[in-house]
């Protein structure tokens, strides 16, 4: 089967360890390219007013298609894009996005990820706010005030939740606990547990549900059964590049085939901070430089089958994967 793939990400500042953590990325990119790797369209966003005025990095998080239309977030927007113009044709905004990481359109709502006040926001088609969902116990906003405009807030860490996903699976609407390493029903009090590490996505597709957890894995969860399977990715690599990065974003090919996302880890002036998150995060001896890349796995046979590498495509972060 032959497909397209479009990569949400971004690329970083020169240097971005120096820059604070809200300010690495200095452009949006969103790609589409064949499955062998030929990028065959690109767009490029510099972000909005209100990020290059206080500063936020300008970079597309997780986003969603449905048809000829991509919903894009960055820190403080929402867009649409027309896939046939591969152009941006829409910008929405509203005071209680910060750090948004994921939006998605479900029915006529959009549901997205305000990762920065640890929330899940729901809003109609003309983005007024119906209801927002709060995935920790409101810290954030009791420290910044409930009625502060959190655009211009740069920096809202610690996340108690960190939710990072929403979709629509089983009935139920799902909101990704990056925090608390398990999904939960925003819809209902049903929660499964994960993972021992730090989870992402949460995509439905060929009747199971497909997460990433970022010490290199891949999780299904089977709605029907509640079963879920693990699949070590790390050890379906070459082993001359076992070391992951860090693994997020997932498309399901086929029921035994997947694409999935992993960004370099950077080396930064605490160098000693990475070596601790390679020695007690994914449990080997850590070794900079793994590039940004997508891999291609096979399930079945245990097996990486190829990778694209993407920094020499202007990407340098990757946020989420789509099959078109």
């Amino acid at each position: 089967m032959s497909f397209e793939i479009l990569l949400f990400g971004g690329r970083n500042y020169e240097h971005p360890q120096r820059r604070p953590i809200w300010h690495q990325f200095e452009t949006a990119v969103l790609l589409r390219m064949r499955e062998d790797g030929e990028v065959l369209q690109r767009l490029e966003y510099q972000g909005g007013a209100i990020e290059r005025e206080v500063g936020l990095s300008r970079c597309f998080k997780a986003g969603s298609v449905i048809g000829d239309r991509a919903y894009a977030c960055t820190n403080t927007e929402v867009l649409a894009v027309d896939l046939r113009r591969f152009a941006i044709v829409e910008h929405h905004t509203h005071r209680l996005f910060n750090d948004l990481h994921h939006v998605n359109r479900i029915a006529d709502r959009f549901f997205v990820a305000s990762t920065g006040i640890d929330s899940v926001l729901e809003l109609d088609a003309s983005f007024e706010l119906v209801k927002r969902y709060a995935i920790a116990n409101d810290e954030v906003l009791e420290r910044y005030g409930h009625e502060a405009d959190y655009r211009r807030v740069t920096n809202t860490k610690p996340h108690a939740a960190h939710p990072n996903y929403v979709e629509a699976w089983g009935g139920e609407i799902w909101v990704s606990n990056f925090g608390n390493r398990r999904v939960e029903s925003l819809t209902s009090d049903r929660t499964y547990e994960l993972s021992e590490f730090r989870i992402h996505d949460g995509v439905p597709a060929f009747g199971r549900v497909w997460f990433t957890s970022v010490n290199g894995r891949a999780i299904t969860i089977d709605p029907e059964t509640s079963t879920q399977t693990v699949f070590d990715l790390v050890a379906m690599s070459p082993p001359s590049n076992r070391l992951c990065g860090w693994c997020r974003g997932i498309a399901a090919i086929s029921e035994d085939e997947v694409l999935v996302g992993f960004t370099k880890l950077r080396e930064t002036k605490a160098r000693e901070n990475l070596k601790w998150i390679g020695n007690n995060l994914f449990g080997q001896s850590f070794v900079l430089g793994q590039p940004t890349r997508i891999a291609r796995y096979d399930l079945a046979r245990g097996r990486e089958t190829w990778r694209v590498e993407l920094e020499k495509l202007g990407m340098d972060a990757v946020f989420s994967i789509h099959i078109v």
